[in-house]
């Protein structure tokens, strides 16, 4: 995920500790810089406060408060239009649809 050859903003929104750990390990070590949210919550604050300050959001939808296409929702009706990867448990088709619908750019099934 380089972008002409330079690091990007991710922001990961996943609950489970050790998936969101997984993705953010691996994508430091690709010298990307990495914000971890677990909630949706607290994923809609940084979109819609620090917009346009990651470059690509890896959004999953099983959220503790705020289902993630929910979040995204929000966030695309506030003007985000930050690029998405949805990477889900989710394997409904429901979801895909919705997701696409959305301005997903992925749909990556745990």
């Amino acid at each position: 995920m380089l972008v002409g050859g330079a690091a990007v903003n991710v922001l990961v929104v996943e609950d489970e500790e050790r998936i969101a750990a997984f993705l953010a390990k691996g994508l430091r070590g690709r010298s990307h810089t990495v914000d971890v949210v677990g909630i949706g919550a607290e994923a809609l604050r940084v979109l819609l406060t620090a917009y346009p300050g990651h470059d690509v959001l890896v959004l999953d939808l099983g959220l503790p408060d705020i289902d993630g296409l929910e979040v995204l929702r929000r966030a695309r009706e506030q003007g985000v239009q930050v690029p998405v990867i949805v990477v889900t448990a989710s394997t409904g088709g429901d979801d895909r649809a919705q997701a696409r619908a959305l301005g997903v750019d992925d749909y990556l099934v745990k």
